[in-house]
């Protein structure tokens, strides 16, 4: 286990006491604080990089890892099982940058569904960057264009992009504002970053507290809310973009996108969730789609979430 880190955001030492939790996977206890100057939520202390590091192999993509509520690969044999939210990831791309022509990058793209999805959608300038070797190999096995490694390490070069994306990954980073600061620099302007991740201020987090599913602090590190992302983006020169500041047709299409994506989730992570977990997925996932779509970005609070843009 690391000694004690400052908060990533603001650099405070002043934490309090959020949740503590046991790791699924070394069977460790886990302190996770809030600072009580900026609000952010991580996990301190946490496991070596090297360990850290340990997690991402075979076992994690194939569900016997510290998160065994999805099977990646298994997952990528299912057709249908994550059509929902790669459309919905596709739909937000096309609604913020209409065209083709856009240059894509996928980080943390695992085994590449994401990256075949928008080759077969039409996008020919897309690429992927896998920090797993195992997951990074399988995508490169099926003829995707994915560079394995840590973006911090310059495995990109000085490649620009018009859209980044990145699906539940930025709650795995040891170190957010270097993320962030390099992000900056790899989107070209007028560039949008786009994801999805947990929001410490939603609903859901609120009401289950310690029990809250998203925390699984061997890998999951950092746990946002709204205003800690825009004060990120702020910090290292990017425009945080709020759903409420679009017009009513882009609003229209993001949330749709969102409902969508979300849906999906709640689908192919009822499928591998053990335990409660799994049961509740499963019984919301049988609850008719038109119910369940709004009920569950509202209850997870993505739509308060900022996008991130380049300025021109």
């Amino acid at each position: 286990m690391e000694t004690l880190i400052a908060c990533n955001l603001c650099g405070s030492a002043d934490e309090e006491t959020y949740a503590s939790k046991r790791g699924a996977s070394t069977g460790r206890v886990f302190r996770i604080v809030r600072c009580r100057r900026c609000g952010l939520v991580y996990v301190n202390p946490r496991l070596t990089k090297a360990e850290n590091q340990e997690l991402y192999g075979e076992a994690y993509f194939n569900g016997r890892g510290f998160d065994a509520a999805i099977n990646y690969v298994e997952i990528e044999q299912d057709d249908g099982a994550r059509a929902g939210e790669r459309a919905g990831i596709i739909e937000k791309i096309r609604a913020l940058k209409p065209g083709l022509e856009s240059r894509v990058l996928d980080v943390g793209c695992g085994t590449g569904g994401l990256l075949r999805a928008l080759v077969d959608a039409g996008y020919a300038n897309v690429k992927g960057v896998e920090f797993s070797e195992y997951a990074g190999a399988l995508a490169r096995a099926g003829g995707l264009p994915v560079v394995v490694g840590d973006v911090l390490d310059g495995v990109l070069g000085d490649e620009q992009f018009d859209v980044i994306n990145a699906t539940e990954v930025i709650e795995h980073l040891r170190d957010p504002m270097a993320f962030f600061r390099h992000l900056k620099g790899m989107l070209r302007p007028g560039g949008v970053f786009i994801y999805s991740t947990g929001n410490t201020s939603s609903a859901y987090a609120r009401s289950t507290g310690a029990q809250w599913p998203y925390l699984n602090p061997e890998g999951h590190l950092f746990y946002y809310s709204p205003e800690t992302l825009e004060r990120y983006f702020r910090a290292v020169g990017l425009q945080p973009v709020h759903l409420e500041g679009m017009d009513r047709h882009l609003r229209r299409r993001l949330v749709r996108a969102d409902e969508r994506i979300a849906h999906s989730q709640l689908v192919y992570f009822g499928k591998g969730a053990p335990g409660l977990k799994g049961r509740v997925f499963r019984a919301a996932a049988a609850l008719p789609e038109v119910v369940t779509r709004r009920a569950l970005v509202e209850f997870h609070g993505r739509l308060r979430l900022p996008l991130a843009m380049q300025g021109a």
